[in-house]
Formats: structure tokens, sequence, C-alpha cells
């Protein structure tokens, strides 16, 4: 449990003086991706820029009287899980939790079609620009065929192959028949892309490492990836069918930290330090995402627009000149697409975000900007505030679960039950 904790805090410390990039996990070149416009990065001395943009995407409004609604009976589900390197048991979790989830939605009558894909958090930062990024691209491999991203070198080594891959995987490789990057069932005909095994696949490519960026981007992320599957020019094209629900579920124990590239100043050594907790460290802490992008009053917190000053800018301004991208840039994506998301968060147990400083844990204050949301024996957990809110607009009240929780497999069931009622 210590060595648990402490990890936790290495990961996104000021490691500068260790001779550490923030990011958890080991560093390898970013080879240039040729479909889109994502940039190429290096571990250097100094923090690598990382372009993570996708091109223009024509997006299914839906109709003047409102969002598209499920014309078929059909759920198109994507996961965004956090692969930083506090998630190697929270991703355990998640993974020996999808049985129920997945026979909740092969036992519904009348039967449904579902496909289910996968994306991590990690979107890229000046930080750790060569920790991947997959800025929304859909992964379908076995955590099996990618053993070294379960592996953190660091000023603690932490080793999570064994209790987040092995320990619920049994597959060396998907068994996924058609090339594409998402597992689809057709439960109308009675077949599917995994030869059957559509658990057990899940087991495997739900684990997403625990070498990914520290400055988790679950809302770009899954904006990326909702994109891409709309663009004929990506592997992702066709994810996300006309008529289908979408489904979101984002697994993550942090605060969002979606920014605006234009203003990646703000976790520079050279440019403004404002959201910093220490303006004299030699590099960033997490706080730097809860500093930048949320306000409290008294014991309720909630996402503000501010610029690379600190100052509050209007709606109409913060497209441009927010440093952290606005919620609204991701709800309004949701509710053109009629989606349905939830969550596996920083929430208590019982559901509800907790906010208050960490009075007892001042190392903790520093690194996050906040105290934890949820403990356990071993998870602490940074309430939500971005993706509370996002999460609260698009499904309402009732659909985030705790990352602290023991097991997942009740909030996955729930999920998945939520699912099939809202198809026709």
């Amino acid at each position: 449990m210590l060595a648990r904790r402490i990890a936790a805090v290495v990961c996104h410390r000021s490691l500068a003086l260790l001779g550490l990039l923030v990011a958890c996990g080991p560093q390898v070149e970013l080879e240039p991706e040729p479909t889109d416009d994502s940039g190429s990065g290096s571990t250097t001395d100094a923090p690598t820029t990382v372009a993570t943009t996708v091109g223009p995407t024509t997006l299914d409004t839906g109709t003047d009287d409102g969002p598209p609604v499920p014309s078929a009976r059909a759920v198109d589900i994507l996961f965004v899980v956090d692969n930083s390197g506090s998630m190697g048991e929270e991703q355990a979790k998640l993974a020996t939790a999808v049985d129920g989830f997945v026979a909740t939605l092969d036992t519904v009558e009348p039967p449904l079609d579902y496909r289910v894909g996968v994306t991590t958090t990690d979107n890229g930062n000046p930080w750790c620009g060569a920790t991947g990024p997959e800025a929304g691209h859909l992964r379908a491999t076995s955590c099996r065929s990618r053993p070294t991203e379960f592996v953190f070198e660091g000023a603690i080594s932490i080793d999570a192959t064994q209790i987040a891959c092995l320990d619920v995987c049994s597959l060396d490789s998907l068994g996924i028949d058609d090339g594409l990057p998402w597992i689809d069932v057709v439960r109308s005909t009675g077949s599917d892309n995994v030869g059957g095994a559509v658990a057990e696949n899940l087991r495997c490519m739900l684990p997403q490492g625990i070498d990914g960026c520290g400055f988790e981007s679950h809302l770009e992320s899954m904006w990326k990836a909702i994109r891409r599957s709309l663009d004929e020019n990506e592997d992702e094209y066709g994810f996300h069918r006309e008529g289908a629900l979408l489904a979101v579920v984002i697994v993550s124990d942090e605060v969002d930290c979606s920014y605006n590239t234009d203003w990646e100043t703000i976790f520079l050594p050279d440019g403004n330090r404002v959201f910093w907790t220490d303006a004299m460290a030699p590099s960033p802490t997490s706080a730097v995402c809860w500093n930048a992008g949320v306000a409290c009053e008294g014991n309720q917190c909630f996402s503000v627009n501010l610029d690379a000053n600190g100052n509050e800018v209007t709606d109409s301004q913060a497209d441009n000149d927010a440093v952290l991208s606005p919620v609204t840039r991701y709800t309004e994506l949701l509710a053109e697409q009629g989606a349905f998301a939830f969550s596996i968060n920083g929430v208590g147990l019982d559901g509800v975000p907790l906010y208050q400083p960490s009075l007892m844990d001042p190392q903790f204050q520093n690194d996050f900007g906040i105290g934890p949301g949820c403990e356990s024996a071993d998870a602490r957990a940074v309430p939500p505030v971005r993706e509370h809110e996002l999460i609260q607009t698009i499904s309402g009240a009732g659909n985030e679960a705790s990352i602290c929780a023991d097991e997942y497999a009740s909030a996955l069931s729930v999920f998945a039950q939520r699912i099939v009622d809202r198809l026709p």
C-alpha cells in the first residue's frame, strides 16, 4: 500500500531534479503518423512539443428537432482508459469486470448489435512527448503483445505486467479476424469478429499499460476518437455507425488536462508559471491541470475558462484564449451525436465528488491541487470536475462510479443496462 502510494506520487511530482520526464513510463521515439497531422517527439533535456491535431470532419449534427436518437438496435461503445503510472490495479479491475458487461449485452431481447473500441488518455504534452500519444486512435491489441507498456522505470520502478495483464489475459494476440481496430458483435445474426470469445478478447484489449502521459487528457482523447471514427481517411472510420447509440466510458484516477496546444506555455519552465504550485520548481506537477481549469467555492468546485495569466475569459473567447479547452467543446460533440456517457473516476463510493484540501498530506496537495476524492487500500484518486460536468450534462446524475471501489463489475453492469434502456 505504501509503495503504491509513493509510486502514484512519483509519477506526477516534479521529477526534473532526478533527470526524469513527468510522464510515467519509459520514453521512446515517436514516429509521425501518415494519416493525420500528428507530429513527432523525442526525449531531450527540454520539454518537447507534440502536435496531435485531427483534420476536418463532417459531423452528423442531428436535426432542428434535437440530437439524433438511436434508430437501430445497435451501440458503439468507446472506452477511454487512463494509461498513466498509477493505473495498474485499476486496469486489472476493469478487465475482470467485463464478463457481466458482455453478458448483459448478449442476453437482452430482442438482440442488439454492439462494438467496442479502446483508446487511452494520452494526448501528448510538452513534458511527455515521447510516450505515444494515441491521440484518440483505437488500440486493438492484446496486452501480452506489449509488455513494456506495463513497466515504469523511474525513481521507483513499477512493474504492473503481472497484475494488469498476465493475471487477467490469456491471449497472446486478439482474435479479431477482419482487421478492424474494434470488437464487432452482431447478435442479430449470431456472429462476431472474435470467434465468439468476446469477453476473453476484451480482458486482453482493455489493459492499456502504465507508460502513458501523466497529464491525462480524457476529454480530448475522447473527442479525437469520435472525430476519427467519422473521418473516412482514418483507420477508425466507421466505428460509430449512423443510427447506432454512441456510448462512452472514461476510466481515470485523475482530473482532465485537455489543454489548448496554443497555450502549452503553462507547462514550460521558460513559460508562464501562474498555474504551478511551486513557481520555483524545475518542472510542473499535475496541479497545473487543476489550477488551470477549476475554481472552488466552499466545498463545491466547478470548471472555469482561464487564460495564460489566470484571468477568466468569456464564453465567446474560450475556444481561443482558454488554456484548457472548454468543457462545452466536448459536451457539444456528444450532444450532436446523441451520446450517452459514463465514468469510473475519483468520486466517492457514493458516486459524489468530494472536494477538500489535503491538510494531512501537503505533498498530495502540491502534486494535484486538491485532496483525494476517494481512497482505498491500493488507490488514491483526484476528484473529477471537468469530466464530472460532462457526465452530468450528457447523462445526468448517477452515471459515475468510484475508481476506489473494490470491483468494477457492478458499475459496468449498470452501464450496460443503461445502454440497453436507451435503445429502440
